[in-house]
């Protein structure tokens, strides 16, 4: 099953999801899928890496370990991230009536099944 196969999907299973993709550490965009537009995901992915940064140091000065999954919530939608490896994290959007829990748990059971072509 090829990248956008599987963001495709994960869109499908969560009500009210609109976009996923797979970013790098780094920003750069490697895979995007978008059923609806309400984020430009291209600033999403600039933004990314400061918010993986930041919130690694965060995790790490709290004594938490590893941050492995994190969200933020706004008026105009959700952004879920969770972590596939060192360097690459599976990205969804949701609207703001979506279902948050759902999407966090179809990101969780998604990500090991690609996280073998990383």
């Amino acid at each position: 099953m090829s990248f956008l196969d599987v963001l495709k999907e994960t869109v499908d299973r969560v009500d009210g999801a609109v976009s996923a993709m797979i970013i790098a550490s780094d920003g750069i965009p490697v895979q995007e899928y978008i059923s609806e537009k309400i984020l430009d995901l291209a600033s999403l992915g600039a933004e990314a890496s400061a918010m993986i940064r930041d919130i690694g140091y965060a995790a790490e000065n709290l004594g938490l370990g590893e941050a492995r999954e994190f969200s933020v919530i706004s008026d105009k939608c959700g952004i879920i991230m969770r972590k596939i490896n060192n360097e690459y994290y599976l990205a969804l959007v949701i609207k703001p009536d979506g279902n948050y829990g759902k999407g966090r748990f179809i990101l969780k059971t998604t990500v090991p099944k690609i996280e073998s072509e990383f």
